[in-house]
């Protein structure tokens, strides 16, 4: 990431924007519990979309390895705050 600082707050207001707008789905009906494979980008194509926008929105990359631990909306938003430097809660 980019020597910009985010809040835990800022950083799920930013992931919630870009899964709407990979997605569609309002982000009054995001949930941490959401399933990134069969809720949010059921298509390969749409998490690749997923993956590029995040690293596009928080100037970082995400290694193909790292992938297989993001399982929910919520470990993706933890993914992000640990490239950030935000400790988990």
């Amino acid at each position: 990431m980019t020597q910009t600082s985010y809040t835990a707050e800022e950083i799920r207001q930013k992931v919630y924007s870009v899964v709407f707008e990979v997605s569609g789905i309002e982000t009054s009906k995001l949930d941490d519990k959401l399933t990134v494979n069969d809720d949010i980008a059921p298509r390969s194509l749409d998490r690749v979309t997923l993956f590029m926008a995040l690293e596009d929105e928080f100037s970082t990359s995400v290694a193909e390895e790292e992938l297989q631990d993001i399982v929910t909306l919520g470990d993706l938003i933890k993914y992000v705050e640990r490239k950030a430097g935000i400790s988990p809660d």
